[in-house]
């Protein structure tokens, strides 16, 4: 008798509890005593963290790695050899362009920076000269808040003696010129920055540009979104780059246009009023390739044969992305 009302007593007490706890403190308890026997049902725990391994980016952040994994704390050459990369991109010298420069490094503080501002709309070209054999590291970086960005280099003992970007946006950059961790030797550095473009049209230069981008145009209702060359009726248009025709079509207000792609950067180059067209949508161009004639078809028909002439630069967000043509052919 005893025992029947000691369980019926326990049941109850059972009963009473799972009324008092809902379904969301159940499973909570449940997941509990699962996490309390999963290391048992697993095996002993990992005694360390796994980590992903370091890749370094490119070569002279991989000759500092290989520095880095001989016992940096005790080999003083190195330190001193990261430490002088590091100055360099801090403290570079300014210079301005063109930049010609002969120099010697040496020892395991031996490094050289060099910032300077490209203008917009330029195709920026460093050539390494000197002592063939002299294991140097060429690397250009955008210097930005946080730190600096690598854009472009050159490898040792490289057998292309130059590398060039285009500048599409200009702002400033840093030029690092460093030997390899015990290599001593003269060095030459030469860095110049050309016009983007070349002049779109044949026997004529920024001189016959007569109407510039942004003036007023209809009374004030639009500017200027381009600028205007000026040269007689049938002159040759030429591509002003390599590229794809991407449109050839006639237009009410810009005539007869030829729209060309770019190979570099999201640019459009825009040809209106021509009074030929000499290409077709798929044409691959290159630089100085003609591509119709001078004229003044669509809404120039009240002025002299000229060539619109308009860069379009795309940026995300952004509609339009009009840029002054001449900043990219000056």
């Amino acid at each position: 008798m005893t025992s029947e009302r000691g369980e019926s007593g326990t049941w109850r007490a059972v009963k009473a509890a799972l009324r008092l706890c809902s379904l969301r403190n159940f499973a909570t308890i449940a997941c509990g005593v699962a996490l309390v026997f999963l290391p048992v049902v697993q095996g002993p725990a990992s005694s360390g963290v796994s980590l992903l391994p370091y890749t370094p980016l490119y070569p002279h952040q991989a000759h500092g790695y290989q520095l880095a994994l001989t016992r940096l704390q005790h080999n003083v050459p190195a330190q001193h050899w990261l430490a002088a990369a590091d100055r360099a991109l801090q403290s570079p010298e300014v210079v301005e362009l063109p930049l010609r420069v002969s120099a010697e490094l040496g020892g395991p503080s031996a490094a050289a920076g060099y910032r300077f501002t490209v203008p917009t709309g330029r195709r920026l070209t460093v050539t390494v000269g000197g002592d063939p054999s002299l294991e140097v590291f060429v690397d250009l970086f955008r210097p930005t808040a946080a730190r600096a960005v690598r854009v472009a280099g050159r490898l040792p003992r490289s057998s292309e003696p130059s590398f060039d970007i285009d500048a599409i946006e200009g702002g400033d950059y840093v030029l690092r010129v460093q030997p390899t961790l015990g290599v001593t030797g003269v060095y030459d550095i030469a860095i110049e920055a050309t016009p983007l473009l070349e002049f779109p049209v044949t026997g004529v230069d920024e001189r016959a540009i007569w109407s510039a981008f942004g003036v007023e145009r209809d009374g004030g209702r639009r500017e200027h979104r381009g600028v205007d060359i000026f040269a007689a009726r049938g002159t040759p248009v030429l591509a002003a780059t390599d590229g794809w025709v991407t449109r050839v079509e006639t237009t009410g207000r810009g005539g007869n246009v030829i729209w060309l792609q770019p190979l570099f950067g999201n640019m459009r180059l825009y040809y209106a009023h021509l009074d030929a067209q000499w290409v077709a949508p798929g044409d691959f161009v290159v630089a100085g390739e003609p591509l119709g004639a001078v004229g003044n078809t669509g809404n120039a028909r009240t002025t002299p044969p000229h060539l619109h002439f308009g860069v379009y630069v795309r940026q995300p967000g952004m509609r339009g992305g009009a840029r002054d043509p001449a900043e990219f052919l000056r």
